[in-house]
């Protein structure tokens, strides 16, 4: 089971080992497959470009490793999971600073509904793509926070 997976959009998952020895065959819609083998022990592995580099039975030294790998490849990353600062969407670890707003180009907004894999249609303005996330506001009707909405 995938836990997280890169926000960058890199080929970098963190598993938890629910299937100790299975191989998992997965067909793209290109016609490409990819073959991982699941450990046939350890409880959480990591899988950099469909190799696993990493094995583990805790939770925290996997997703540090996991972090690190990420920063490998893209300099920055949101560092382990913190409740109330993270959120999963589709596996991705995204945090209040990471939506989009109006001041993102509409491949932008793109870019962050692929990574996450919310389906939109290509034809889309930038305000109906926009229109996907709601915001909370405070007293003061300042935006506290967004979040994508339920479909």
């Amino acid at each position: 089971m995938i836990i997280r997976k890169c926000s960058q959009g890199h080929h970098i998952r963190l598993h938890r080992n629910t299937t100790k020895g299975l191989t998992r065959i997965k067909k793209y819609p290109d016609g490409s497959t990819e073959t991982l083998t699941y450990p046939s022990s350890y409880d959480y592995f990591v899988d950099v470009d469909g190799t696993i580099v990493k094995k583990s039975n805790s939770l925290r030294v996997a997703e540090e490793f996991y972090v690190a790998e990420c920063a490998k490849k893209h300099g920055d990353g949101h560092g382990r999971l913190k409740a109330g600062v993270h959120h999963l969407i589709n596996g991705i670890a995204t945090s209040q600073s990471d939506y989009p707003s109006d001041s993102n180009t509409k491949n932008e907004i793109k870019e962050f509904y692929d990574f996450r894999n919310i389906a939109y249609k290509s034809n889309e303005t930038k305000a109906e793509l926009l229109s996907r996330i709601y915001c909370k506001y405070d007293n003061d009707h300042n935006i506290v926070s967004k979040h994508l909405k339920k479909g």
